[in-house]
């Protein structure tokens, strides 16, 4: 079993039960005390319980082992995951910018007392769940960076519910409400648009992230015994491990299987390629790609 799949399941699954369980509280203290602010939080939150439940079943799916009709396995589950978290990001946010905009236009009376401590205690909470995910998470891990901008855009908030109930509270503008709420939709839709990219270049086949495709056709073709390299693909299931695979010519005086063996351990050490797949032999002119 992969231990840090396994250790990102229990994390997320641990922080799905505090975020369920708050949300509850904050959904409550919005309806008391009328706030936007805290109820758009509330809502964010049961989105928030809702991906990090989603992450932590992802997280586990992809401990399972290939199958013959799965032969990759269900690594990309996790991909699949941060894309949805990422869609539902994105349509809380547009949905909480919507009512902010129409209470900017028709402020209404917010029980600010209450709302202070609701926000407080949510605050607390997310601010803990984000530091520990954020110092224990798997480098690299999509399906966790998606857990953590919902928990990231709550405890924006939740800091944004806090200033608005003080305005309020002070000054009687009604309206900082809806500015709270406006503010936590920019950052939900920050958040969204960055995993939305990130998980939808690795859907399309994309090469992770920091690794050229230019850059490592340059190394194949200047490796000693290499004639030509033609047909290279490289490739991602979860954004952290390098598929690749190329059609490699080598000189005549070079043995194949040397020079494919060195070129695969060459690969691994420059650019952690651990799933390299090589054909050896001449360029095939029809191949609808030059020859280099």
């Amino acid at each position: 079993m992969d231990a840090a799949a396994s250790g990102t399941s229990r994390r997320l699954m641990i922080c799905f039960a505090l975020t369920a369980g708050f949300m509850l509280v904050e959904a409550v203290g919005g309806l008391w005390t009328n706030s936007l602010a805290l109820l758009s939080d509330a809502f964010h939150m049961l989105s928030d319980a809702a991906a990090l439940g989603l992450a932590a079943f992802a997280a586990r799916v992809s401990l399972r082992r290939p199958t013959p009709e799965k032969t990759y396995g269900y690594k990309r589950i996790e991909v699949l995951a941060a894309f949805a978290n990422a869609l539902l990001l994105a349509i809380l946010g547009v949905g909480v910018a919507a009512k902010a905009v129409m209470r900017l236009g028709n402020p209404v009376d917010v029980d600010a007392g209450p709302m202070l401590w609701v926000a407080a205690l949510g605050l607390v909470l997310n601010i803990g769940i984000f530091l520990w995910l954020n110092a224990a998470k798997d480098k690299g891990n999509l399906n966790e960076e998606g857990a953590l901008w919902h928990v990231l855009g709550d405890a924006m908030g939740s800091i944004a519910a806090l200033a608005a109930g003080a305005v309020m509270l002070w000054t009687g503008w009604m309206r900082a409400d809806a500015i709270a709420g406006l503010f936590t939709a920019a950052i939900l839709l920050y958040g969204s648009q960055s995993v939305l990219r990130k998980s939808a270049h690795i859907l399309v086949e994309g090469a992770p992230d920091g690794v050229d495709a230019e850059t490592v056709r340059e190394a194949m073709q200047n490796f000693n015994g290499v004639r030509a390299v033609h047909d290279l693909h490289l490739w991602t299931l979860t954004g952290r491990d390098l598929y690749l695979s190329a059609h490699v010519e080598p000189r005549d005086d070079a043995g194949a299987g040397a020079v494919t063996n060195a070129l695969r351990h060459e690969l691994e050490q420059r650019f952690g390629a651990r799933h390299v797949t090589l054909q050896v032999g001449p360029c095939d002119p029809d191949c609808g790609e030059v020859c280099r």
